[in-house]
């Protein structure tokens, strides 16, 4: 199995991961959605003492993880693949429900996002969350990219080569509402452009656009990470 999202967990800096692990609730039922090799679950697991449920369609990273999890069941190409019916049958049939349920950067990877989130909501506790993480397409260095015809996919990041869904703020919280969801939180992290995985800069566009890209609302936002309820 690739190692591609095989990450270092890094509490000590604000981003996306580290805003979600400081929100979930300790001593709750946390169902962790594609949770690669189990870095987050390890975490909750351990320093928060959640129970833990974990889905991940890659079988050597789920095996990974399952050592963190009370319910690691939902593991493989069949039993773990969100866009298959076996996970959401077998949670909803049992009738579990969950405080939270996280999905960082999953819903890009979908065929059908908006299905998926709408099976997560029946998954949740009435008063529970789902936190998502989700790349945002608008973003100026995406943008610098296109002014200057050129959209070439990453092995990583805003255009990571296996991404199938891309998103902008409005269109993002669209699917979210369609799904019967709201948007509680919104901590959504930037990052300068010439910091990014992308290596462009405001000086590779005509100076009166960058002006215009600089001033943009959420033009130097990376990601949207939201926490979502009924």
């Amino acid at each position: 199995m690739s190692q591609k999202y095989n990450f270092t967990l890094d509490m000590e800096h604000e981003n996306s991961v580290s805003t979600i692990l400081n929100s979930i609730l300790p001593d709750t039922d946390v169902l962790e959605v594609a949770c690669a090799h189990g870095r987050m679950t390890k975490y909750l697991q351990e320093q928060k003492h959640c129970r833990m449920t974990i889905i991940e369609w890659d079988h050597e990273a789920g095996n990974s993880a399952a050592q963190f999890a009370y319910d690691a069941r939902h593991i493989g190409e069949r039993l773990g693949d969100l866009e298959k019916p076996f996970w959401h049958e077998t949670l909803t049939s049992e009738k579990k429900f969950f405080n939270h349920i996280i999905m960082a950067d999953v819903l890009e990877h979908l065929h059908n996002p908006l299905k998926v989130l709408s099976q997560m909501k029946d998954l949740l506790k009435p008063n529970g969350s789902i936190w998502i993480s989700v790349p945002n397409l608008a973003y100026n260095g995406v943008l610098i990219e296109l002014l200057n015809g050129r959209f070439d996919y990453r092995e990583i990041g805003l255009l990571d080569n296996t991404h199938w869904r891309f998103f902008a703020a409005k269109s993002l919280e669209k699917m979210v509402n369609e799904a019967g969801l709201k948007v509680t939180q919104r901590r959504d992290p930037k990052v300068r452009v010439r910091r990014s995985e992308l290596k462009n800069s405001y000086f590779e566009i005509p100076w009166f656009v960058a002006l215009y890209l600089r001033f943009r609302p959420a033009g130097e936002t990376y990601q949207f990470v939201w926490e979502l309820r009924r």
